[in-house]
C-alpha cells in the first residue's frame, strides 16, 4: 500500500481503508458457497489488521 504510515492520522486512515477493504471482501462472499479457503482469507486479513493496529498502538503510546 505504498509508503509506511507514521503520523497517527495517516495510520488511522490506513486502518479505515483496510477495514473498508475487509468489509468489501466479506460482503462479496456468498454465505451459501463460502469454503475454508474463503474463511482462511478473511481470517488472514483480520490477523494482518490486528498486527498493524498493535504496531500503531505502540507508536501512539511512545508519542504520549
Amino acid at each position: 500500500m505504498g509508503k509506511a504510515a507514521q503520523h497517527p492520522s495517516q495510520q488511522f486512515h490506513y486502518i479505515k481503508n483496510r477495514i473498508q477493504m475487509l468489509n468489501q471482501v466479506v460482503s462479496s462472499m456468498d454465505a451459501e458457497n463460502v469454503d475454508i479457503q474463503d474463511f482462511n482469507r478473511v481470517l488472514d486479513m483480520i490477523e494482518q489488521l490486528q498486527v498493524k493496529m498493535t504496531r500503531f498502538k505502540k507508536d501512539w503510546e511512545q508519542e504520549s
